[in-house]
């Protein structure tokens, strides 16, 4: 096999309008045909979206806090990438969407969607889109994240970063076409499941998540390889706060796995909200995301050479379902709203508390403003999503969800009998962190978003500060097992039992 490498599948210049597509190009791929009528066919592309690439110039970066933080380099360590591949089953068409971006925020997930839905005729649920969560890919959206807290922008900057994003949903949208519209290769899937060891729990909780997803698809016709789509549940966190554009880790793992195996690859982050990876205490340099991707690379090449898996089957169904997460406190209540108004107000005062920086200080008056526009919100959308498949189950659910959600899912899963279950985190949309109830009830974390002492407002250098939000999540009262239905963890597995049922 010939020696493949990302560097030559992006090939061009600095395009400003016109997308660098890869699709189909690891040696002779199969020849396209008509769908058949039973079975799977797919199509599958990739486009770079390296801001250098494709001449946006200066871009602000998104995953670390507290100011500006613009790619600068010349070259991005790896390609910021998108791929897409659509499954035709039956006649009906599934898409999957991935991107290497930190978040996309709902109102911008919601503008690619719609116009997937109305412009190519793909049902809403039988699309699903998901974020590597790379720190070092490009800033989307001008919401949740708000750049005016996380980066300190001015208002020239926001205009600048909604300009880029709109650039960003016809990329994406541009990228769906063109693959629905390929007439799609007769294919098979198949589905096993293998372990790496790379992540580490930044929180007093334990869990850690050792589990890789691989999807692979072959031709029908000759058995050849044509994608490998593979997951793991660390944030890709690897490279560290520098200004160099890099897919990190799961770009470094893909790569390899192309190389390797020939055939495209796409990474899927799991339930990552509080898995760091190993040593990124100490090793957040620009070498380790290739340490990182290495160890999951080699994993999922071992196990696509020598591994057993299932032969999956249709139909496809799918379900797509919007939640709505509660705070802590009642924003929809006027009384809450005035105290809140009064403890924001003293973070903007001229004697705010101790540790309260530019970003507090821009977010209180966010709220402050949110409040006297009458526009407080009073929750938080997630969307969750599920897809079945013979012998697969994906459950896709959006925001940074933490790591014990993956446990309490899989033991709904094994009490329902629902056999192989690929669990995905980023999906659709990342609005914010999604503490479990332990978690909230201990307080004192980034994640939590209190400080132990006051559980009604966003605590200093928390999560819902860097997203914008007024409170944290609600959790059942202490030590309540299960979680309550009115908690966002009772919400969020009733959700999900119900979709896995």
């Amino acid at each position: 096999m010939p020696e493949i490498t990302r560097r030559s599948l992006f090939r061009g210049g600095a395009l400003a309008a016109t997308a660098i597509y890869t699709s189909k190009v690891f040696g002779s791929a199969p020849t396209a045909s008509a769908a058949p009528l039973t079975g799977f066919a797919v199509a599958y592309n990739a486009v770079n979206i390296s801001p250098i690439t494709r001449g946006w110039g200066v871009t602000w970066m998104g995953g670390y806090g507290w100011g500006n933080r613009y790619g600068v380099a010349d070259e991005a360590a790896r390609p910021i990438t998108a791929h897409c591949l659509a499954i035709t089953d039956n006649g009906s068409i599934n898409v999957l969407l991935r991107a290497d971006v930190v978040s996309v925020p709902h109102n911008i997930h919601d503008q690619i969607r719609n116009r997937v839905v109305d412009e190519l005729g793909i049902a809403s649920s039988d699309f699903l889109m998901a974020s590597s969560h790379t720190h070092s890919g490009p800033f989307i959206g001008t919401s949740h994240p708000s750049p005016k807290v996380l980066l300190n922008a001015t208002n020239a900057d926001v205009t600048a970063i909604d300009y880029l994003t709109g650039l960003f949903v016809d990329e994406m949208v541009d990228l769906v076409r063109r693959t629905v519209q390929e007439t799609p290769i007769p294919a098979t899937l198949h589905y096993a499941e293998t372990a790496a060891q790379i992540g580490q729990n930044r929180t007093n909780q334990g869990y850690v998540i050792h589990d890789v997803p691989v999807l692979t698809v072959r031709s029908q016709a000759d058995e050849s390889l044509l994608a490998v789509l593979f997951g793991a549940s660390t944030h890709p966190v690897c490279r560290g706060k520098d200004t160099t554009f890099d897919s990190d880790y799961c770009g470094a793992a893909a790569e390899l796995i192309e190389q390797q195996l020939g055939a495209m690859a796409f990474f899927f982050l799991g339930l990552a909200g509080d898995i760091n990876p190993i040593g990124e205490d100490t090793d957040r340099i620009p070498t380790y995301p290739d340490e990182i991707g290495s160890v999951l690379g080699d994993a999922v090449i071992d196990l696509v050479n020598n591994g057993s898996f299932t032969q999956l089957s249709g139909g496809i169904t799918t379900e797509l379902r919007t939640i709505d997460l509660p705070f802590s406190v009642d924003t929809g209540n006027a009384a809450v709203r005035a105290a809140l108004k009064s403890k924001f107000n003293t973070r903007v005062g001229p004697n705010p508390p101790t540790g309260t920086g530019t970003a507090e200080r821009a977010h209180a008056q966010m709220m402050i403003d949110q409040i006297n526009a009458g526009k407080l919100p009073t929750s938080v959308p997630m969307t969750i999503q599920r897809w079945r498949l013979g012998g697969l189950t994906i459950l896709a659910l959006a925001n940074e969800v933490v790591s014990g959600y993956h446990y309490a899912i899989k033991a709904i899963a094994d009490e329902l009998e629902v056999g192989n279950l690929w669990i995905m985190g980023y999906a659709n949309e990342v609005n914010c962190y999604v503490p479990s109830d332990s978690l909230l009830w201990a307080g004192g974390t980034y994640e939590a978003a209190w400080d132990g002492v006051d559980n009604s407002i966003a605590s200093l250098a928390s999560s819902q500060i860097v997203y914008g939000w007024p409170s944290p999540l609600k959790a059942s009262p202490s030590g309540t097992s299960p979680a309550t239905a009115s908690s966002a963890e009772g919400l969020i597995l009733q959700t999900c039992q119900s979709l896995l049922a």
